[in-house]
Order: C-alpha cells, then structure tokens, then sequence
C-alpha cells in the first residue's frame, strides 16, 4: 500500500510541475484545434481544477477557472459552476461578466481569442477561427409565418434555396448549416405550411408548403431570422402593410428582450395552477404553446424566451401537475400534465403570469373532497401519471449508515445503526410501489465496509445511491441547540458545518481511509458528477420538507457540500441523507418514530421522482 501511495504522489507532482506549461500550451493551441481536441483540452481542465482543489493552492485554482468559463464558452456547454467558485475566490462580477460574453462568433470577427493573465485583466492575443456549432435555439408562430431565435448572426448569403413549382404543389426550401433544438416543428396555416427539420447533422431544412406559389418576405435582423407570407390574395390586397408591420413588431420586441433579458424570480403554487413574478412585462405573443400526448399523459407545453432563477420545480394538483423548467440556456417552459385531456388557462398582468387548469376549481371542494383529492393525487402520482418512461427500470441502492460494530451516534438508548436502517427499509418499499427496482447496502444490523457500500452500487449499475445517516452534536453544550435535516454531496467541504458532520461520519469506518486516496477522489470529483448529486439533493430536500411538515415542525439544515468517504467511489449521483440530530431532546425521538420515517420515506421518494422527471 505504501508503494502505491508513494507513486500516486509522485505522479501528482509530476503533473503539477508541468502546470505552468500545460496552461501555456492550452493558450497558445485550444482556439487553433479541432473540436475533439479543444473537448480534451477542456476535460484536462477539469483535472487540474480537480488538483488545486485537493492540494488547496488558490492560485493555481483561479488559473484554470478562469480557462475553463473560456472553454465553455466556445464548446457551448455550461459555465455557471466555474463562475460561483470564482466568486468565492473574489474575481471581480465586471471580470467574470467579460469572460462570460466571450462567443465563437466575436473571436472569428477579430481573429483572436482572449486569455486571462496573473493580473485578472483580459489580454487580446491573436489566433485562427474557431468552429462554434451553430443552433436553431427556439421557433415560434407568427400571424403570417414564423420566427426563428438563433445563436448566431444568419445571412441571406449562408442560405441554399431550391424551389419546386409543381401543378397544386408549390414548395420552397431553405436549407442553412445549424442544429435544431427541440426536434422537428410544423407550423399550419390557412394556404400554405411551414416546417422545421434536421435534414442532416450539419443543415437545417426549412420546406415552405402551398397549392400555389406565394411571395415570401425573409427578414434578417441579427440573431432574428422571419419568415413571412401572405395566405391569400384577398389578405395581400386588404393589408399590404400588415405583414411588414407584424415582421417589424416581432424583430423590435425579440430585440428589446436580447437587451434585458426576462427573468422568473419567483413561482408559488395557488388552488388552480402557478404564479411566475417576472422582472419584466412578458407580451402573449411571446408565449409558444405545443400540445402533446404519450401512452399515459396529455401535456400542453408553453415555452417562452427567458431565465428561471430557483431551478426547476413541481407542483401537483390532484391527478394533474405543472412542472417549470429551464428548456435551454435561453427558454424557460411551463409543462401541464394530465392523464385524461384538458384545457388550460393563463393570464398576463403586471409581471405577472398565471397558467391553470381551466377545469381545476378547488375553492368549491369540501374540506372531505380536498382530501380525497390528495389521496388521489399520490396514488396517481405512483401509479399513472409518474409512472412513465422517465422513471422506467431506473435502479436504486439505499444505504443505512453504520451497523453491526459500527453504532454511529448514541444518545441513550437511541442507536443511529438502527434509526437509519428502519427509515431506509421504509425508503425502499415506497419507491418499490413507486416502480424503482431498489437493493440495499444492508438489510438488518450488519457492517458493511465504506468501499462495499458503493461497490454494491456499482455492480448493480444503478442510477442513483442514497445513504441515510442521523447526525449528532459536536458537544453536549450544542445538543439543545444543533437539529435540522440536511442532505449532502460530495464535494469539498465549503463550511465547518459540514466539515464537522463529515468528520462525524467518516470515522465509522476509520480502517478503510487509506483505501480512498486524493486519487480515488480525483476519479470522482468531476464537474457533472457533482452537478447531478447536487440536483438530487435539492430534489430530495425539498421533498423531504414538504412531506414532514404537514405535522412536524421542521427546521431546514439545506444543501450542503462535504467529502463523505462512504460516497466517494460511486458511478452514479450519491446523496447522504441526515435525517436529523439524535442528540437533540425532540428530534432525536422524532426521527425514531415510524410516523416520522414513512413521511421522511414518501418524502425522500418525491424528490427521486421530481429528479427523473426533470432530467429525463
């Protein structure tokens, strides 16, 4: 063990001699390379971020943030991560916002690409165009034709047209190098059709459909790109300005949006549906709805251009729910789902947006039918509405902490082994009735190495691992005071908080910490790992709270990230779970009690559902 330590060290300084080096050759070589390569420059990024991170050298750390926003930036993948951490590190917003508006586009304009020196000033240094791929971000229906939102600035040079004048079959295509986000779109209208589609990986087809031949009026206005008819003669001859003055209306209202982006600061449920507080007016015509239906649910899609703070959420309303997303870096979408079909509403009123079940009217429910409803609701929840394809043949590991040798904490006769080995028990039989095929680390009081407890889930290839702990106070001077439930992943430790619980925890299993050396941490720790372990935290927590305080009071301990050994070493999002502190007067009974752990079980099963149903 010694001589494999000792090469692994070796081998790290090795590597950390060459930094200066490596990071000077990514500035000279990453704009001029091909795309393969700049995505290796990038993932070799994440590694010596990976590095300064273990090895807590803050210098080196802000080096590569720095780069690693430039990368994403080119390779259109997201940043946002890399720009809190170089908060924390105390850049400068006005730097970072710089290093954030970087795009393909302006660096082919000037041929160079900008690269952050020791100073946290940005440089200009010249070099050869970049290839960005281009995208069709977003399409929506107009009164004469369709607008195109996308990321790039499209000439009537950059398109190919073909026309085809056939008897009763006049079509006119436009075929232009981009990628189509969102699938194939078709847009009907009285005389003629317009659709969408991917007509190869590189080219983008757009066929315009009619019996006869109709003018078409194309419109380029920076990254607006309209396309407008006239239906029929009577229309042309009635308005002749009528297209020009939609085209000029639509062009002036996406412009204004690209000035000052739409934010959702705020989504609240009320008895119907949802509430958005914007930060702007948001107009109808900006609102794009799609009608859908699958083998179990009936969805009504409205998408508009904007930002949604808070992350995604759920909302359920008896047999149906509303769940708002953030579609791509720039579409927000509001999906209403329903097992049977049905109307919806929205309304538009000083920045405010409402959207609700037109058929939904709890107000003139009694007091027995609303809880009927609710029952409904969870059983639909389990059975017909969540119970399709995005949670299909998903496997799920749950781990109680500790057992057997290893009591974890004790307060009386209260044993953490115990506390979390019932509530895990109850955690897997509410998923089973959900559909998740579910395995534990442990079924009865038993020790289980740290290692074996994420090789199970390993070998059963499963897609998410949660481990379940009860926490405990540093000092019986802090046990009246230390309660809350909280839910951690793995990551370096960003508070003393979660340094202490980690510590608490890690020393169950003291023997077997040589085993997970800075390199097996290294294997761990990339970014979208610890991304898809945080979105599960935030999932669960939040279905944890909602399900435990429709009868207990409790406090909210957060999100939180610290280096559990007993999560380190799983392929797939890990989570730890502290259901609360043993050692506080009142919680301590409560997470022992059964009526507690079959709320915390449907709880923690709410959050698995809401983190399939939003990255599905």
């Amino acid at each position: 063990m010694f001589k494999i330590l000792f090469s692994i060290f070796i081998l790290i300084n090795l590597c950390f001699g060459a930094f200066e080096k490596e990071l000077e050759y990514f500035d000279k070589n990453f704009i001029t390379s091909k795309y393969n390569t700049q995505i290796k420059f990038h993932h070799q990024l994440k590694s010596f971020y990976i590095q300064s991170v273990i090895n807590e050298n803050e210098k080196e750390k802000i080096e590569v943030l720095k780069r690693l926003i430039i990368s994403c930036s080119i390779l259109n993948l997201d940043d946002t991560n890399y720009v809190n951490e170089l908060k924390q590190s105390g850049m400068s917003d006005m730097n970072i916002d710089t290093l954030r508006q970087i795009s393909t586009q302006e660096m082919k304009a000037q041929n160079a690409v900008f690269i952050p020196n020791n100073d946290e000033k940005l440089i200009l240094t010249a070099t050869k165009e970049s290839s960005k791929k281009k995208y069709l971000l977003n399409s929506k229906q107009i009164q004469a034709g369709v607008e195109l939102w996308l990321d790039f600035n499209l000439e009537k040079n950059d398109i190919k047209t073909i026309i085809l004048d056939e008897k009763n079959n006049f079509r006119y295509i436009m075929d232009f190098e981009a990628i189509l986000e969102g699938g194939k779109k078709d847009y009907k209208f009285d005389d003629f059709s317009i659709t969408l589609s991917q007509y190869n990986p590189k080219t983008i087809r757009i066929v315009i459909r009619s019996k006869e031949k109709i003018p078409l009026n194309l419109n380029f206005n920076q990254k607006i790109f309209t396309i407008l008819a006239n239906q029929t003669q009577k229309t042309k001859n009635n308005s002749k300005e009528e297209p020009q003055k939609e085209q000029k209306t639509q062009t002036q209202t996406a412009q204004k949006k690209q000035e000052k982006p739409l934010y959702v600061l705020k989504t609240t449920k009320f008895s119907e549906g949802v509430s958005l507080n914007l930060n702007k007016d948001l107009n109808a015509d900006e609102l794009s709805v799609l009608n859908t239906k699958d083998n179990k649910l009936f969805r009504k899609i409205i998408s508009f251009e904007g930002i949604l703070e808070g992350g995604a959420r759920n909302f359920n309303f008896g047999q149906q729910f509303i769940t708002i997303t953030q579609f791509n870096p720039k579409i927000v979408r509001i999906v209403l789902s329903s097992p049977k079909d049905f109307e919806f509403s929205k309304e538009l009123k000083n920045k405010n947006l409402k959207i609700y079940f037109s058929n939904l009217n709890q107000e003139n429910l009694t007091p027995s039918d609303k809880k009927t409803q609710e029952q409904s609701s969870k059983q639909n929840l389990n059975t017909n509405a969540l119970n399709s394809n995005f949670k299909s043949g998903k496997i799920i590991v749950i781990d109680a902490g500790h057992g057997g040798k290893d009591s974890g904490a004790l307060k009386g006769n209260l044993k953490e082994k115990d506390i979390v080995l019932n509530t895990a028990l109850k955690i897997g039989n509410e998923l089973k009735k959900r559909g998740y095929k579910v395995f534990y680390t442990r079924n009865k009081d038993k020790f289980i190495n740290l290692r074996d407890r994420t090789k199970i889930a390993n070998d059963k290839k499963a897609d998410l691992f949660l481990s379940i702990h009860a926490n405990a106070a540093a000092s019986d001077s802090k046990a009246k005071t230390s309660e809350g439930l909280e839910t951690f992943f793995l990551s370096p430790a960003r508070s003393q908080r979660s340094k202490n619980a980690a510590e608490k925890e890690n020393q169950g299993d003291f023997e077997e910490m040589n085993y997970f050396s800075k390199q097996s941490i290294l294997n761990f720790l990339n970014r979208e790992k610890i991304v898809s372990s945080n979105k599960l935290a935030i999932d669960i927590q939040k279905g944890v709270l909602s399900q435990t305080r429709k009868k207990y009071k409790i406090v909210d301990g957060g999100v939180r990230e610290a280096p559990f050994w007993v999560l380190v070493g799983a392929q797939m999002p890990a989570i730890l779970i502290e259901i609360g502190y043993i050692t506080h007067p009142n919680e301590g009974k409560r997470i022992a009690n059964k009526n507690f752990q079959e709320l915390l079980a449907r709880g923690v099963a709410d959050g698995v559902d809401g983190y399939f149903y939003n990255n599905r």
